[in-house]
Parts: structure tokens; C-alpha cells; sequence
């Protein structure tokens, strides 16, 4: 298990950035989230920064280095989906299946914590729906973000309001272009 820092733009925190066996565990923005991740797997974790990824052959180190690549271009509005090899090894079924209808949200748009609990089928859990969302290990990686409350305003989101605001930013300038 490898872990790294990084930090997306100059008015954004720095994220902690997690891989295991191959594959992106958290993206996390210094949030309790990681250590907690960490904490279930009781392993010794390599902390490494960008150019000591660049030299290791590890796949843990491959696919940081991917999601670096991955990041940069996403926040020079380059990229909409992430394609890096992700696994999730925390939350219940309900929370899974948020996670998985975020990854459906395009790029650039939002949807209501009430229209995600309609697809997940659970048309009164718009509570339920941002707490998994607050849950969500790989914020950005799974879009969170793009879902706001039902009167137009952010709503939560795990980093703080600031960072989700930044990232619609980012992608609503990239997708008028």
C-alpha cells in the first residue's frame, strides 16, 4: 500500500491519494476518512512523493502515478472521466450503489440529493443519499460533487463547500469551452 499528497490547484487543499494492490483506495481531502481506511487494513503504508513514484515499478506506485496524470488533466479541463483502476473496500450495499449512481452524473452537470435518491430507489432518502455521499472514499474520482440540494444551493460535501464549488468551477468552465 502506497500513499501520496497532492494538491489540484493552488486555491485547493492538498488531497491524500491511497493505492492497494493496483488500484486508487481513497482520495481523500485531509479528511478522517483515510485514516480510518487505513486503520481496517492494519498494513505498513509507504508514503512516497511524485518523483520517487515516477522511478518505482510497483503497481501501487503505476497507478498513483496514472492518477496524478489524471488529476492534472482534469483540472486543465482535459479530462471528464477518470479511468484509473479503482476498488472500494468500505461501505454498506446502500452506500456502494450511491456510489456507483455518481459515476453516472455527466461532467459539468448536477443533480439533487432528491433526484439521486430517486435513482438509487429510495425516493425519500435524500438524507440517506448525503450520507453515503459524505462517506464516498474517492470524492472526485466518484463525483460527489455534482450533487447539490433541490434549491440550486452546494449543500455539503466532504472537503468543505469552498472545494466543491472550485471543482463545478472547473468543470463548468471546461465544458463551455
Amino acid at each position: 500500500m502506497i500513499m501520496t499528497s497532492y494538491q489540484l490547484a493552488k486555491n485547493l487543499p492538498t488531497v491524500t491519494l491511497v493505492a492497494h494492490q493496483g488500484c486508487l483506495i481513497a482520495l481523500d481531502w485531509h479528511t478522517q476518512k483515510t485514516h480510518d481506511l487505513l486503520a481496517k487494513f492494519k498494513v505498513k503504508v509507504a508514503v512516497m512523493n511524485s518523483v520517487a513514484l515516477s522511478h518505482s515499478i510497483d503497481a501501487d506506485a503505476k497507478v498513483l502515478v496514472e492518477t496524478l496524470t489524471q488529476l492534472k488533466e482534469y483540472q486543465a479541463g482535459q479530462r471528464q472521466v477518470f479511468d484509473m483502476p479503482i476498488a472500494l473496500y468500505t461501505g454498506t450495499p446502500f452506500q456502494q450503489k450511491v456510489w456507483q449512481a455518481l459515476r453516472q452524473i455527466p461532467y459539468g452537470q448536477t443533480i439533487s440529493y432528491a433526484q439521486l435518491a430517486l435513482q438509487v430507489d429510495n425516493p425519500k432518502g435524500f438524507r440517506a443519499v448525503a450520507q453515503a455521499n459524505g462517506r464516498n472514499p474517492l470524492s472526485l474520482i466518484i463525483p460527489c460533487h455534482r450533487v447539490i440540494a433541490s434549491d440550486g444551493k452546494l449543500g455539503g460535501y466532504t472537503g468543505g463547500i469552498e472545494i466543491k464549488q472550485t471543482l463545478l468551477d472547473i468543470e463548468q468552465a471546461s465544458y463551455q469551452r
